[in-house]
């Protein structure tokens, strides 16, 4: 995947984990978390040229899409800006989840919900968004986001870290590129800060 420049100053965890553990994530995932990407960009050139995602998955898998709380019919020209807030949902059922699909036969039904930009053109530079996954993307699609980097403040993560159930193990574990031994990442001065931390993590076996 192709990644942003890092911000300076920026402290850099990285975590190795079991596949199991990946539901733990998706309470995060849903609330949304912040992530460092190349803004001015197309919906659809975010998700497949920054996190690699296919075109064939984005038009059968991503079938409602969120943008600043505006549903989108089409990814090809909807524009993400900094500070933008971009949700990815599967399938929703019922009546709801075919008026809220991209393109669907219902989408006139939705009114002043559906998308639409009238900001001047947007110029690409590295910027922040707000990304929240639903559904079946949470399993699919949330390992390729946590890979990527999560931005997430020290206190939240020393609050998510200190909630998490005694099964809860790091296999490998990085601070600035340093191995830090799992029990000393608590006591670690910047988690009692407010400042972002970007979190990576890698889930496998090994």
């Amino acid at each position: 995947m192709k990644a942003t420049k890092q911000e300076q100053g920026l402290q850099s965890v990285e975590i190795q984990l079991t596949p199991d553990l990946l539901q733990i994530f998706f309470p995060l995932f849903q609330q949304g978390v912040e992530v460092e990407v190349e803004v001015g960009c197309t919906i659809k050139q975010l998700l497949t040229e920054q996190f690699g995602i296919s075109a064939d998955y984005l038009a059968a898998r991503i079938t409602t899409l969120f943008l600043n709380s505006k549903a989108i019919d089409d990814a090809a020209t909807a524009v993400v800006r900094d500070g933008s807030v971009l949700a990815l949902s599967g399938a929703m059922p019922g009546l709801v989840g075919a008026t809220m699909r991209s393109g669907g036969h219902l989408a006139a039904m939705r009114g002043a919900m559906t998308y639409s930009d009238d900001q001047q053109a947007a110029t690409a530079k590295s910027g922040r968004i707000k990304l929240k996954l639903f559904n079946l993307l949470l399993s699919e699609l949330g390992p390729k986001l946590l890979a990527w980097g999560i931005l997430i403040s020290g206190t939240q993560f020393k609050s998510f870290l200190a909630a998490q159930p005694a099964e809860f193990r790091f296999r490998n574990l990085s601070v600035d590129g340093k191995p830090v031994a799992a029990g000393q990442l608590l006591s670690e001065v910047w988690l009692n800060s407010g400042e972002l931390v970007k979190v990576k993590v890698f889930l496998g076996d090994e």
